[in-house]
């Protein structure tokens, strides 16, 4: 079985989809759903997406990685904004987005070479979204979590990583501090508010450094009332890659 289909058995299942909704309610703040913005998701990030509004980007995309087979998304959509690839080694034009989303991914592979491509197709001063294991929580041992599997990351380490990737960290935090196990959901709170460093999984917003600032970008997320993309929203009927006029290429 890949690596993909261990995930996506994961977030089939109920301990899955409440993760996946943690994650979205922790990253919901830092992505910013604005018309001019564009943003790429990486790895396996689709449970974290459901209610993304592609309509109110300039452009979406969506690469899984790690085996994934390539799956029409958004559903219901006028045109599919996924694909499937390498991290290390993206199908995409220079300083092609605004922001990219990273999750299950740095772990699983060659972190410089990934973090590389990443800041590569990233705009100046553009934005990484990046959702790691943390060595020093609970879910890394445990191996039937997705966040159980690759190489877990202390937050010195990865602040090094990303420092020589030529990325600056703006906030961190981590998140999913009780053990994923039945019944310990409501030491949830308790845990990350006494060990607010020792979730399972760091949740990071990183900015690209060198150049000048992306055209018309906001350095301040949005602040939705509601998370952008909790997974209990629906998806936008209306989703769209790019904004071109018809038949433009993406790239």
């Amino acid at each position: 079985m890949t690596l993909a289909a261990e995930f996506r058995q994961y977030y089939e299942s109920r301990h899955g989809r409440r993760t996946a909704r943690s994650l979205a309610f922790a990253i919901a703040p830092l992505v910013r759903q604005e018309p001019h913005v564009r943003l790429l998701a990486l790895g396996y990030p689709r449970p974290l997406l459901t209610g993304l509004r592609p309509d109110r980007f300039e452009r979406v995309a969506m690469l899984t990685t790690e085996g994934a087979p390539v799956q029409y998304w958004p559903r219901h959509a006028e045109r599919n904004c996924a694909a499937a690839g390498h991290a290390d080694d993206l199908p995409f034009s220079g300083a092609m987005f605004d922001q990219i989303l990273v999750v299950h991914t740095l772990e699983h592979g060659d972190a410089r070479a990934i973090l590389a491509e990443v800041g590569r197709v990233l705009a100046p001063a553009g934005d990484l979204i990046l959702i790691v294991p943390n060595r020093a929580g609970l879910w890394t041992h445990f191996e039937s979590t997705p966040f159980g599997r690759g190489h877990p990351y202390g937050r010195g380490e990865l602040t090094r990583l990303l420092a020589d990737g030529g990325f600056a960290p703006e906030t961190w935090r981590t998140v999913l501090s009780a053990p994923p196990l039945r019944g310990f959901r409501w030491l949830e709170r308790p845990l990350a508010a006494l060990l607010p460093r020792m979730g399972g999984v760091h949740c990071v917003l990183a900015r690209k450094q060198g150049g000048p600032a992306a055209a018309a970008i906001s350095a301040q997320p949005v602040r939705a009332r509601r998370p952008a993309l909790a997974p209990t929203s629906p998806v936008g009927a209306r989703a769209m890659s790019s904004r071109r006029p018809p038949g433009s290429p993406l790239r």
